[in-house]
């Protein structure tokens, strides 16, 4: 099995791009919410919460995809 380092850049460059909108997403959640009654604030807290833990999650998927990137780079460099 090879491993083809252009489709493992355009992934990692697909999942940054997932976990930057998720970031802009909760930074704009997070302007709504400093301006809001306190009877809304507990419950859009909460969703900014999740939003963040969104965030992480999906920031995970880049920093895998690097790792295997470097690795397989690192390889490739060895065998060259």
């Amino acid at each position: 099995m090879t491993y083809d380092i252009a489709d493992a850049v355009d992934d990692l460059r697909r999942l940054i791009a997932r976990a930057e909108a998720l970031v802009i997403a909760a930074a704009g959640f997070l302007d709504d919410v400093f301006h809001l009654d306190d009877d809304d604030e507990r419950r859009r807290m909460e969703r900014v919460a999740h939003l963040i833990d969104a965030a992480v999650s999906t920031v995970q998927g880049p920093i895998e995809a690097g790792d295997d990137l470097a690795t397989e780079l690192a390889k490739q460099r060895q065998g060259s």
